[in-house]
C-alpha cells in the first residue's frame, strides 16, 4: 500500500493488517513494462492512469505496486538534491492498484501532494509527475504485493464487508468491491466514504454506476464535511461517526471492515516525539477506535494508511 492511497512520495507503508491468515506461497515480485494507454482526471488534483502490460498480469485485488523514481532521467539533478538532504538513496514509492484482476489494465490513481513550508518535509518527487502523466508514454513498475486483500476464509467469517475510506484511500477498496462483485462471491458491500466537497470524490461516476447494476450488492454514502449536501442522493454532512458506524453494523459479530485514508506519518510521529507529545490521531487511527468502540475485534478490521 502507499502512503497516500493512491499514491505516495514521502515514503511507503506496508498496511497494517488487523485480521491475519495463514499466508499462501509468496508471488514472485517482478519489474515489467507498462504503458500509461489512458489517463482519465478524477479531480482537478488527482489522476487516473491505465496502465497496459502487453501480458496476463498475477495479483489480488488490493494490492500495491512500486515506482523507483531513478528510471526517470530528468528528475536526475532533483533526486541527487534531495539524496543530498536526506543522507539516504531515494526509495521506490508505492501506489495501491484500483482495479480487479479481470480488468483489462491495471489502474493506479495518483493525487498531486504539494509542499507546504514547515509542514511537509521535502517536496513531493513523484506524485506532479505522474498525476499530469500523458498518454503514450511508458515506465518500468514492480509488483505484486500488499497484505490488503480478502482474507482466504472471508466467506466463512460474513457475507457483510464495510469500507470505511477518506479521500484517495478509497483507490485499493475500488478494487476489492470490483473483484466481488465480479466474482459473484455473494458478498454485499457497504461503502462509507469521506470527502470535503462533491468535488473531491474519486471514481464517482464508476460508484454510481457500480451501484445501479448491483443495487443488492452494493450501497453508498458519500460523507461530505465542509459543504452542505442536502438533496442529493446518497449523501450525508458531516464526518464518519460512532453512531453512524452502528446504524451500518447492526450486528458487530457479522461483519468485516477495510479501513484505508490518511494516517499518522512517520514525519508527525517524530515531530510530536520532540514536542513530547502524542501524535494526534488521523482518519485511519479515529476509524479504528471507532469500529473498536461498537463491538469490532481487530481480526474484523484491515486498515492501511497514507
Amino acid at each position: 500500500m502507499t502512503q497516500n492511497g493512491a499514491a505516495g512520495d514521502s515514503g511507503t507503508t506496508g498496511g497494517k493488517d488487523g485480521g491475519r491468515e495463514k499466508r499462501e506461497p509468496k508471488r514472485r515480485v517482478r519489474d515489467f513494462e507498462v504503458a500509461v494507454a489512458e489517463v482519465r482526471m478524477e479531480t482537478k488534483d488527482c489522476a487516473t492512469l491505465f496502465l497496459a502490460a502487453g501480458e496476463p498480469m498475477d495479483y489480488e485485488a488490493g494490492h500495491f505496486i512500486t515506482i523507483d523514481p531513478h528510471q526517470f532521467k530528468f528528475l536526475e539533478h532533483f533526486i541527487a538534491h534531495l539524496e543530498d538532504q536526506k543522507g539516504q538513496r531515494e526509495k521506490p514509492r508505492a501506489y495501491s492498484l484500483g482495479s480487479a484482476p479481470h480488468e483489462e489494465h491495471l489502474i493506479v490513481t495518483v493525487k498531486e501532494e504539494t509542499y507546504e513550508s514547515g509542514q511537509t518535509p521535502y517536496p513531493p518527487l513523484l506524485s506532479p509527475l505522474l498525476a499530469y502523466h500523458d498518454a503514450g508514454s511508458s515506465l518500468t513498475v514492480r509488483g505484486f504485493t500488499g497484505a490488503y486483500t480478502y482474507p482466504k476464509d472471508i466467506r466463512e467469517r460474513t457475507d457483510n464487508i464495510l469500507h470505511v475510506c477518506a479521500g484517495s484511500g478509497i483507490v485499493p477498496n475500488r478494487g476489492l468491491i470490483m473483484n466481488s462483485i465480479h466474482r459473484g462471491d455473494g458478498l454485499r458491500h457497504v461503502l462509507l466514504f469521506s470527502n470535503k466537497t462533491r468535488d473531491d470524490i474519486i471514481y464517482f461516476r464508476d460508484f454510481q454506476e457500480l451501484q445501479e447494476r448491483h443495487p443488492d450488492k452494493l450501497e453508498v454514502l458519500h460523507c461530505i464535511t465542509r459543504e452542505d449536501p442536502a438533496g442529493i442522493p446518497n449523501f450525508r454532512r458531516g464526518r464518519i461517526d460512532a453512531d453512524l458506524l452502528r446504524a451500518y453494523i447492526p450486528d458487530p459479530g457479522n461483519c468485516f471492515v477495510f479501513s484505508c485514508g490518511p494516517g499518522i506519518t512517520p514525519h508527525a510521529r517524530r515531530a510530536a516525539k520532540e514536542r513530547g507529545e502524542r501524535p494526534a490521531p488521523q482518519f485511519v487511527e479515529t476509524m479504528a477506535a471507532l469500529l473498536t468502540e461498537v463491538g469490532l475485534d481487530k481480526k474484523q478490521i484491515k486498515q492501511e494508511s497514507w
